[in-house]
């Protein structure tokens, strides 16, 4: 019995400690993606390339060399704020996805367009994007947007617009 304890007790000491090094790892790549001034920056309206409107437009932006997408960066302007979202790839898999959602303030009950305030943020650690093996960590609660049905879904679709608008 004792031994049996022992061996659970090791067992998820080294799941712990291994969750620790693989974000490490995804930090360290992020790292070096945001210092990489070899890649080069484009940026797309996103209403041009998805025919969708939104009160305070849209931008798609993709760091990227000659052979791949390191960084995307879409936001969606709302009337009542914007919607950030923002994908690092390693090897054309998502390595980390953060979500966002700011809210203008309000003053005098009206809209405070100068003021913009981070209500909700969803941070995604992929360790495995094929089994679908991540931890996720949320701060705040979302105030107007809506969490979709899968943020894997969500990252395709933007992978794919990023795609698309850099071969064309």
């Amino acid at each position: 019995m004792k031994n049996t304890f022992v061996t659970i007790l090791t067992l998820i000491g080294f799941l712990t400690f291994g969750q620790e090094n693989n974000l490490d790892r995804i930090e360290n790549e992020v790292k070096s993606i945001e210092s990489d001034s070899t890649l080069e920056k484009m940026e797309f309206d996103r209403v041009e390339l998805t025919g969708i409107t939104t009160d305070g437009g849209g931008i798609l932006k993709v760091w990227r060399n000659e052979n791949q997408i390191y960084k995307i960066v879409e936001e969606i302007g709302l009337s009542y704020g914007r919607i950030r979202t923002i994908i690092y790839l390693n090897n054309e898999k998502p390595i980390k996805i953060i979500e966002t959602e700011e809210n203008f303030g309000r003053k005098n009950d009206e809209l405070n367009y100068e003021e913009l305030s981070e209500v909700y943020r969803e941070i995604i650690y992929v360790f495995d994007w094929e089994n679908d093996n991540a931890e996720i960590k949320r701060t705040g609660k979302r105030n107007m947007s809506e969490a979709s049905c899968s943020m894997y879904e969500l990252a395709e679709s933007v992978i794919e617009r990023a795609e698309k608008a850099t071969t064309e």
